[in-house]
């Protein structure tokens, strides 16, 4: 009987010693080899000007390298920040140069369909020059967060990003030119709290855009800046109560702000700007008493500034210039 519990007690030594892994003084672990791998083979078709990607080596721990958080104890990569660091708002001349020389460019590999346990995935304030958002990114099926703007992304929104029905965070503005045909697929991201489509153009869009974005009862904020909407199509009521920021500004809308704006109680944020509404200053935005942001400038309101307005004790910034 000793020899036997001699014999499992060795076994398991030799386990434990052949999954030790000595990784730059870790007190965690190695991170995951298939996942190192996989680190590895995506970097090999970004362009690196600046080498911010110099620390992802093949023989290191890809849980220290740049950008990659992994989890404590299963040392899984869980989060994969390569949001440009660069200084870009309010920076001098020779900085936003330094910025634009630091973007990462080239292909994204579908190497990272092998995280399988990514939850966030943040590729803003890059150079992708052109290419389209790769479709198999749907099916990284744990993302909470998705960050593609300012990437110079081209061509149609792949309607795959619907399966990420985990997905709270969906950013894809300020893209070169992303259109998309249909927004159906957005219903099925049922968890969806941040929905950035800055600049999408909804042009062709030939659903109910409004319909689907009303199926999103946990929405926080939308925004909608330059997205060349040109109308509002009918909904009845607004499901997406919760909304606390809404932009909709530069669409050049041309008709009266829809009724189901007025029903928005919980917004803090309501940008209106250049978006050409008709007549007076409707009451129905007295209703907006949480408000702390509102511009409704360069429109074509033709009232005097309500007495109403006064009575917004959390306002802090009130736009109304450039109004007939």
């Amino acid at each position: 009987m000793n020899i036997v519990l001699v014999a499992l007690f060795l076994k398991l030594v030799s386990i434990a010693t052949i999954n030790i892994c000595f990784c730059n003084g870790s007190s965690f672990g190695c991170c995951i080899q298939s996942e190192r791998e996989a680190l590895l083979r995506f970097k090999n078709d970004l362009i690196d000007p600046t080498n911010w990607l110099g620390s992802w080596k093949g023989d290191g721990d890809c849980c220290e390298w740049a950008g990659v958080v992994c989890d404590n104890l299963t040392r899984h990569v869980l989060d994969l920040n390569l949001r440009n660091p660069a200084l870009k708002d309010h920076a001098s001349e020779v900085e936003y140069d330094a910025y634009l020389r630091s973007m990462l460019g080239g292909k994204i590999n579908p190497s990272l369909l092998d995280l399988k346990h990514l939850v966030s995935l943040d590729l803003s304030d890059n150079n992708f020059e052109g290419i389209q958002i790769p479709g198999f990114l749907g099916s990284i099926e744990k993302l909470r967060y998705l960050n593609l703007s300012y990437n110079g992304f081209h061509g149609r929104v792949p309607h795959q990003l619907g399966n990420l029905s985990n997905l709270q965070y969906l950013v894809l503005g300020s893209n070169s030119y992303l259109y998309t045909e249909k927004l159906w697929w957005l219903s099925r991201l049922s968890s969806l709290k941040y929905l950035d489509l800055d600049s999408v153009d909804l042009r062709k869009v030939n659903d109910n855009w409004l319909k689907v974005i009303n199926t999103l009862p946990s929405l926080v904020v939308l925004r909608l800046h330059s997205c060349q909407l040109g109308q509002f199509p009918p909904i009845t009521s607004a499901n997406f109560s919760s909304l606390t920021e809404l932009d909709l500004s530069y669409n050049q809308l041309n008709t009266s702000i829809p009724y189901w704006v007025f029903s928005l109680g919980n917004l803090v944020y309501l940008n209106l700007r250049f978006d050409d509404f008709q007549g007076p200053i409707p009451t129905g935005l007295q209703n907006l008493t949480s408000l702390e942001f509102l511009d409704l400038s360069v429109n074509s309101f033709n009232s005097s500034i309500p007495a109403w307005l006064y009575k917004f004790n959390h306002l802090k910034h009130l736009a109304l210039r450039a109004n007939c």
